[in-house]
């Protein structure tokens, strides 16, 4: 666990964020990634506090005045994009997810899910869908939790005996 821990720490960009190859720009999806990682990490063994805070807050000063995050234009494709445009309701709900993931719990989760909330109608596909539920389980209580996941659950289909779910036509793997 040290040694992965501090290997983990190599990725992490100067100015804040974590790349793929620890050279700037850092990545957003990737360091919210990480922000989960580091908070698990942190019940196993000891965490620098102030690496959690400082990645939290990284993304945080990301977020939109409307509460979503946009797609990275640069880096990898972190799977959270469309093949040609980014999809930012997807990339909000991860990092929203990740956010509340690693116990954070301020006005800007609030202000994300407000802006799920006003476009998670138009999501249709399972991906998108269980990326949403994800993100609403910050408030389980929520009835926009069990929409979504009566929605995504309306979507499996049996095939030998398991339930699957269909994904998306084009991926990059």
């Amino acid at each position: 666990l040290s040694e992965g821990y501090q290997r983990l720490l190599t990725f992490e960009v100067a100015g804040g964020g974590f790349s793929w190859f620890g050279r700037a720009p850092a990545n957003q999806v990737l360091t919210a990634y990480g922000l989960v990682e580091f908070s698990l990490l942190s019940k196993l063994r000891q965490v620098d506090p102030k690496l959690i805070e400082r990645t939290r807050r990284w993304l945080l000063a990301r977020q939109q005045k409307d509460g979503s995050w946009l797609p990275d234009e640069h880096n990898l494709n972190d799977g959270l994009t469309n093949r040609k445009a980014g999809n930012r309701v997807r990339v909000t709900a991860y990092i929203a997810a990740s956010l509340a993931d690693s116990g954070y719990r301020g006005k800007a989760l609030d202000r994300a899910l407000s802006y799920l909330k006003a476009h998670m109608d138009k999501e249709k596909d399972a991906y998108s869908l269980a990326l949403l539920a994800h993100a609403w389980l910050a408030r389980p209580r929520s009835p926009h939790l069990g929409a979504l996941l009566g929605r995504l659950w309306a979507q499996r289909s049996e095939r030998r005996g398991r339930t699957v779910f269909a994904g998306p036509k084009a991926t990059l793997t």
